[in-house]
């Protein structure tokens, strides 16, 4: 590294601005679902397809079902290059296709992605001209078995789901997400600042450049470091430089202060090629064993949230308006952490967290399902079980984990790189080979950032808890780890199904309400209903699919901020509908949106609890709801509950956006938005689907499978060497032994959503001397109320009891012993 003044360098400029341009392409698009590769090209006539803007998801319309559109999607949308751009470097930015995407420029292929969770970068620099260009996308969400995820509970709709960019740098530039900036020595005192700066020269002879680096806070530099060297023709080199900050201002949830790094790249006449800028913070923190975790030389209780990234109407097709709400629901409620279940988010979010204060727990999208496996959709074994689809799915994982750490890596909020969710939902045959992977994601995590822990995330099963840096423990983990000798975190408790208003109560389970000192933390699943293809799973959340608390949220905020819930809606007296948004004004760039919020008043304003029909309908403007110029909210559609409801609009069109709230038997309400941009509305077309063409019903195991296998178990007490989860490991020689044989112990086992099973099947642990105990099956879908479960047949040669299952299906099953305790060795239920 050398630091040295060069008098021919021209000032860095404060804006990036001046010489790399980053070009939002979300709006104009069409698109068609369908394969039609022919669709590249310029002739094709696309005057049938429908209008689109980006974020876009094939679902869109989509509400929650448990099936969705599987096959292809194309996008079209054409966009001008300037003269002054021929000859520097032109890219494509998408920030995430769901799941392999086929881009072409002018009807030749740019390039391909696999992955449908993270960021990407296409240059496509040799296939544009001067004015009108085509770009075209194919895009499919096919179930791959060699690409990640083959598993996991959410919905997997696919399409350009997230931001599209066109980017336009010199020749010379910093490469794409190309600095890495760590604080490896850090204290209130001073911090050695450490910036690493990929400098790529795509010139056909070599040049000699120049990297000025500073380091600014609230407008001041309070760092500068410039350093030279010789860059190859088509080659990139990294910069290494460090420097100390005296007294920094530290980044901490409480107080979430940033600061800027401005790197300016030169030539060696001294001119300015680049400018990149990097937000990035000064703290420092560490996970220990046995006192959890510090931050900034703290102890700090982390209480956090698990969130998926959908939106109702809209899907996963979410706007960063949107992304900033989620953040702010789960700050707003005194939480400081959000587990991004189960795959890398878009980067926003860790930027809002950056920005509002919250840690961020990033994952990867290894990921399993509890039930049958079944091969060909996202219920298969988590790991491959064909060893020819194993090399390329491990890739898969290793490049979406690079992929996720290089687009995310410079957010202060974020302190857990986690590799995995619950991967134990793999085929027997496979387990050693799921844990082999997971240590090789562990190893490569390490490699590509030292700074942080690589967890193990949902790793409550076959050992995958000690193979990582963090132990992330889900379901029964809370209770069945104590103190495990290494630094671990409840990943996830709670699951509590519900509809607004729901319970005013945490959802804590087994203690984890009290936080030891060897825990780390925890967070609740879940923050957010989201689209779920296992049953109703979605439902979990402590704000609906609509951005609206449930009591859960109240209760959290009561408990962390002191701050009293609303009170409850009234009974009777609705006369009119009340209209009101989180915003007036909104961009048409497809990054905003305005959160409309509509209720049922009695003359005195006041909420009333009304069932109710009420349409939203965009009556001026350029306006839109996922379902086009108008939706419908209801009660019998969950969308209109306890007097509330809510949904997010867009415009893609500048103008006056007017909105009407109606009712039948209720005064009508009216709102009033402004969308800002570049194209007025002018009444343009707007053809929008009403759903997908065809949705894909989850399929069904051929033979009857044990849906209990590995899944969490309760109980009301254990011994040390046989815990409760023993009844669900499929392994013969272990058990439930209760602490004691007292009457009234129990243990049940948790399906994590309602099922529709045939028979249960519960093997005691008896000796003919013993003789059987008097036992009661019963099951539940809440875990609060039981019902008996008539019909229990008892086979004295295997010592074992089956029973036949509610034709509407359960959640919890129930072992109890009126009189005297017995050790189970078994537990299964039968899909």
């Amino acid at each position: 590294m050398s630091s040295h003044s060069n008098e021919q360098l021209k000032d860095c400029p404060r804006s990036s601005a001046g010489q790399r341009q980053q070009q939002l392409l979300n709006r104009g698009w069409v698109f068609a679902y369908g394969d039609m590769p022919e669709a590249k090209e310029a002739a094709y006539d696309d005057s049938n397809w429908y209008t689109a803007g980006i974020p876009h998801s094939f679902g869109t319309p989509y509400f929650m079902e448990n099936t969705f559109y599987v096959g292809y999607g194309c996008y079209r949308k054409r966009f001008s290059v300037s003269k002054e751009w021929l000859g520097r470097r032109l890219s494509l930015e998408f920030q995430g296709v769901f799941q392999e995407a086929e881009v072409y420029v002018n009807g030749a292929l740019a390039g391909r992605h696999q992955g449908g969770y993270t960021a990407f970068e296409i240059d496509i620099s040799s296939l544009v001209r001067e004015g009108g260009n085509l770009l075209f996308v194919r895009v499919n969400n096919l179930w791959n078995p060699r690409l990640a995820p083959r598993a996991g509970e959410h919905v997997f709709n696919g399409g350009i789901y997230r931001d599209v960019s066109l980017i336009v740098t010199d020749p010379l530039h910093v490469a794409w997400y190309g600095t890495y900036v760590t604080t490896p020595q850090a204290s209130s005192e001073e911090a050695l600042v450490e910036m690493r700066t990929e400098v790529a020269n795509r010139k056909g002879v070599p040049v000699d450049c120049t990297l000025v680096s500073t380091v600014e806070y609230e407008g001041r530099v309070l760092l500068e470091i410039r350093q030279t060297r010789r860059i190859d023709a088509y080659g990139q080199v990294e910069f290494l430089q460090q420097g100390m900050l005296a007294s920094p201002q530290l980044w901490h949830p409480d107080t979430p202060r940033l600061y800027i790094l401005r790197s300016c790249v030169y030539d060696g006449e001294g001119e300015l090629r680049d400018t990149y800028e990097t937000r990035f913070g000064v703290r420092w923190f560490r996970f220990d064993a046995h006192e959890g975790f510090f931050l900034n030389g703290e102890h700090y209780d982390i209480l956090g949230a698990n969130a998926h990234q959908d939106h109702a109407g809209w899907g996963d097709a979410v706007t960063r308006a949107g992304m900033a709400r989620d953040v702010r629901l789960i700050k707003e409620c005194g939480m400081n952490l959000i587990r991004g279940s189960h795959y890398p988010h878009h980067p926003h979010v860790a930027a809002e967290c950056d920005r509002q204060g919250l840690l961020f727990w990033s994952e990867l999208c290894y990921w399993g399902i509890g039930g049958a496996n079944v091969e060909g959709y996202w219920s298969s074994s988590a790991y491959p079980v064909r060893e020819a689809d194993r090399a390329e799915f491990e890739d898969s994982c290793m490049r979406a984990l690079e992929e996720m750490i290089r687009t995310n890596r410079n957010h202060p909020s974020i302190v857990v790189w986690s590799v995995s969710n619950e991967p134990f939902f793999s085929e027997p045959e496979v387990m050693d080979a799921a844990r082999a992977l997971t240590v090789r994601l562990v190893g490569h995590a390490r490699t590509l950032d030292s700074s942080r822990p690589a967890a193990v995330g949902g790793a409550q099963r076959e050992g995958f808890d000690t193979l990582g840096d963090l132990a992330g423990y889900n379901g029964d983990g809370a209770a069945l780890y104590r103190d495990p000798g290494f630094p671990s975190f409840v990943s996830e408790y709670g699951s509590v199904i519900g509809d607004r208003p729901g319970v005013y109560a945490p959802g804590y389970t087994d203690g984890v309400e009290t936080n030891p000192r060897w825990r780390s933390g925890k967070a609740l699943w879940c923050g957010f209903h989201h689209g779920s293809i296992a049953g109703d799973m979605g439902r979990m959340g402590m704000i609906d699919y609509y951005r609206l608390p449930l009591g859960a949220w109240y209760w959290y905020r009561n408990e962390r901020l002191g701050i009293a819930p609303p009170p409850p809606a009234r009974r009777a007296g609705a006369c009119a509908l009340e209209l009101r948004s989180d915003r007036r004004e909104i961009a048409t760039d497809g990054t905003d949106d305005a959160h409309l919020i509509v209720q049922t008043v009695d003359e005195q304003g006041r909420r009333v609890d009304l069932p109710a029909v009420v349409t939203l309908e965009v009556v001026e403007g350029g306006g839109i709801f996922p379902t086009g110029r108008s939706i419908e909210l209801s009660t019998a559609s969950l969308s209109f509950l306890d007097g509330m409801g809510a949904i997010e609009l867009r415009s893609y069109y500048a103008g006056r956006v007017v909105v009407q709230a109606s009712s039948a038997g209720l005064r009508a309400a009216t709102l009033e938005l402004e969308a800002y941009g570049e194209e007025a509305w002018a009444g343009q077309r707007v053809h929008m689907p009403e759903g997908p063409p065809s949705r894909l019903t989850p399929p069904r195991a051929d033979a009857p499978a044990d849906i209990a296998l590995h899944r969490p178990v309760f109980c009301s007490s254990q011994a040390a060497d046989s815990p409760a989860m023993h009844v669900t490991d499929a392994r013969a020689a272990t058990c439930w032994r209760p602490a004691s044989g007292a009457a009234g112990e129990w243990l049940a086992v948790d399906l994590e959503g309602t099922k529709q099973a045939s028979l249960a099947h519960v093997t005691l642990d008896l000796t003919p001397e013993e003789g059987w105990p008097p036992l009661e099956l019963a099951c539940s879908s809440d875990g609060r109320q039981y019902a008996p479960l008539p019909g229990v047949q008892r086979d004295d040669a295997s010592v074992s009891v089956s029973v036949a299952l509610p034709a509407e299906g359960l959640r919890y099953l129930r072992i109890r012993f009126p009189q005297r305790a017995a050790a189970v060795r078994a537990v299964s239920i039968w899909s």
